[in-house]
């Protein structure tokens, strides 16, 4: 999996498993966690909407074409303590193209379901360091494509991060 080296060498060792992950982080949460507690989803908000110009030109979109967004906090049983903020954004366009599961899972984590599917892609994962919740935290972002659909996905690890334990399935 291709990655920026010199963004990864600049966060913490605890870190960079988490950040370079390939597959599912919820397989890897979930892991982490153990089998006495699940991976929940706690849904923030989900909607239609204009898409940012961060947005736009990340998923190639037209003047005018709307998204799909889905945020939700990730965590094992106790949702004031998320290990992971994630967005989802999609173009509208690519809920008619098979992608409209993806925008009913409510508070099931997503990542399972978009790692199943077999022709999605992923681009390189881009990683930086950003002030969030009031500290620095560690974000990165990658865009998974089926076709000339494609899907911005967007994670930030939070403090209650658990220890690595394993990547846990593709």
């Amino acid at each position: 999996m291709a990655y920026k080296t010199a963004a990864l060498d600049h966060a913490p060792s605890h870190l960079w498993p988490w950040l370079a992950l390939p597959a599912s982080l919820t397989a890897a949460l979930q892991r982490a966690y153990g089998h006495t507690h699940r991976v929940t989803a706690l849904l923030i908000g989900s909607g239609r909407r204009n898409p940012t110009y961060s947005e736009q030109r990340l998923l190639h979109l037209k003047r005018g074409e709307r998204i799909f967004w889905r945020e939700v906090l990730l965590h094992a049983g106790d949702p004031d303590r998320p290990a992971i903020w994630a967005m989802t954004t999609i173009p509208l366009c690519g809920l008619r193209h098979g992608l409209l599961p993806l925008a009913r899972h409510g508070s099931r984590p997503i990542g399972n379901t978009l790692f199943r599917h077999r022709r999605l892609r992923r681009s390189p994962i881009t990683m930086e360091a950003l002030p969030r919740f009031g500290q620095r935290v560690w974000r990165r972002r990658s865009i998974l494509r089926r076709g000339h659909t494609e899907v911005l996905v967007e994670e930030h690890f939070l403090p209650d991060l658990p220890p690595w334990a394993g990547r846990g399935r593709r």
